[in-house]
C-alpha cells in the first residue's frame, strides 16, 4: 500500500543523470482485455522516448508489466529513473487514470489524490451480538475482525414474565454493544485509524455509540443503515460513497475558507505568482489545487525559488542563472510536502477556479 512516507521520499528526489518517467497505468481487467492495456502502454511509452524518455527506463517498465506485475490490482504506478537508482512500482487496488511524465520530478499531483481519496478508515458493523470490525484501505478490505457476544434469545409468548424477559434481553444487548465498542477502540488504535464509520439499524448504532470512548465518538464521520450480515463488498461502496459526499463537501469548505481569509486579508494566498512566493517563505500551512492545473514558470537553481515571472536576477538569492521549467505547479507541490505542508488536489468547478486556480491557507 502507498503511504504519505512514499509520497514525501519521491518530492525529495530530484533527477540529476536522466529524466523520471511516472507512469500511471488503468490495469483494470474488468474493463479492459489484457492485451488492450498492454497496447496503451506501449502508445504511452512510444509517447515518452518522443519526450526524449531514457531507452533504460522505458524496457526496465516494458519488462516489469511483461514478466513481474501480477495483475491483481486495478492499477499501477511507476517511478523509474534508472541513471540515479530511482526505481519504485505501487500496485494499487483502485483505478488510475492512464497517463505517463517525463520531467526531473516525479508527477506526484495523482499520486496524492489516490492518498486523499483512499486514506484508511474503519467500519463497525453493529447488531445486537457484537459487531463487524473493517479496515479498508485503498478501497479494498484489509483487515476483518467479528466481535461475538451472548446470543439474544427471542420472547414468543405474553403474560407476566415478558416485561422481566425483556429487561434480560436488553441486559445482554448492552452487554455485547459495551463489549463490541471496547474491541472498536482497540481495533482502531492498533490500525492508527482516524475515520470510523458506523453501521447497522439507527437504536443499535445509537446505543453502540454510547458506549464508545470520547475520543473515538469524535472520530465517527458517518452513519449508515445495512442489514448484520451484508457482504463486505456492499460495507465498502456504502462506505466509499459516504466519504466521497464528505470528502466533496470539505474540499469546499477549504476554498470558501481560503477565499474568505483572503477577502479579509488573513493568512491566505490566492493565484499562482503569490503562492509560490509564500511558499518560498516557508508559510504554507495547506497547498489547494485544482485538478489538471499546469503552467511553465522558472526555477533558481540555487535557492529553489520558483517564480512565473522573468527576472534578470531571483528575486531571493540574487543568481542570474534561473532555468525554465515545463510545469511550475508540480514543482510547488513537490516542495509543499518536503517543507511538511498539506496538498489538496481539488478537483475541477469549484471557486478555486475564479481565483487562479491555486492558493494556499498560511501558518501566520
Amino acid at each position: 500500500m502507498i503511504a504519505t512516507a512514499d509520497l514525501r521520499e519521491l518530492a525529495g528526489f530530484t533527477a540529476v543523470k536522466a529524466p523520471v518517467l511516472s507512469l500511471y497505468l488503468d490495469t483494470d481487467l474488468s474493463r479492459n482485455q489484457k492485451d488492450q492495456v498492454k497496447l496503451t502502454l506501449r502508445d504511452l511509452l512510444e509517447r515518452a522516448r518522443g519526450a526524449d524518455a531514457p531507452t533504460d527506463d522505458l524496457q526496465r517498465i516494458a519488462r516489469y508489466v511483461d514478466l513481474e506485475y501480477d495483475w491483481q490490482g486495478k492499477g499501477l504506478i511507476i517511478f523509474s529513473c534508472l541513471a540515479d537508482g530511482l526505481w519504485q512500482p505501487f500496485p494499487v487496488p483502485v483505478r488510475v487514470r492512464s497517463e505517463i511524465y517525463v520531467g526531473d520530478k516525479a508527477y506526484l499531483i495523482p499520486f496524492s489524490n489516490l492518498l486523499d481519496q483512499y486514506a484508511p478508515y474503519s467500519v463497525a458493523l453493529v447488531g445486537r451480538e457484537g459487531a463487524r470490525l473493517f479496515l479498508i484501505d485503498m478501497g479494498g478490505i484489509v483487515r476483518e475482525e467479528d466481535t461475538v457476544g451472548e446470543p439474544i434469545k427471542h420472547h414468543k409468548q405474553g403474560g407476566w414474565s415478558a416485561p422481566r424477559f425483556q429487561r434480560h434481553t436488553e441486559k445482554h444487548a448492552d452487554a455485547n454493544l459495551r463489549a463490541a465498542a471496547e474491541a472498536t477502540s482497540r481495533f482502531c488504535d492498533a490500525a492508527g485509524c482516524s475515520r470510523l464509520i458506523l453501521a447497522g439499524t439507527g437504536e443499535n448504532m445509537a446505543r453502540f455509540r454510547e458506549f464508545l470512548p470520547s475520543p473515538l465518538r469524535q472520530a465517527v464521520v458517518g452513519t449508515m443503515s445495512l442489514d448484520a450480515n451484508a457482504p463486505g463488498s456492499a460495507v465498502v461502496e456504502r462506505s466509499r460513497e459516504i466519504l466521497s459526499d464528505l470528502e466533496e463537501q470539505r474540499e469546499l469548505g477549504l476554498v470558501d475558507r481560503l477565499i474568505t481569509l483572503h477577502h479579509a486579508n488573513g493568512p491566505a494566498a490566492i493565484g499562482l505568482a503569490d503562492t509560490l512566493f509564500v511558499l518560498q517563505e516557508g508559510r504554507v500551512l495547506t497547498l489547494l489545487v485544482e485538478d489538471g492545473l499546469a503552467a511553465p514558470g522558472i526555477v533558481c537553481p540555487d535557492c529553489d525559488y520558483l517564480t512565473v515571472n522573468e527576472a534578470e536576477r531571483c528575486l531571493f538569492c540574487g543568481t542570474a542563472n534561473a532555468r525554465p521549467v515545463r510545469n511550475i505547479v508540480e514543482r510547488a507541490v513537490h516542495k509543499a510536502f518536503q517543507q511538511g505542508a498539506r496538498v489538496e488536489v481539488v478537483r475541477s468547478g469549484t471557486a478555486l477556479g475564479t481565483v487562479g486556480q491555486i492558493g494556499a491557507l498560511l501558518r501566520y
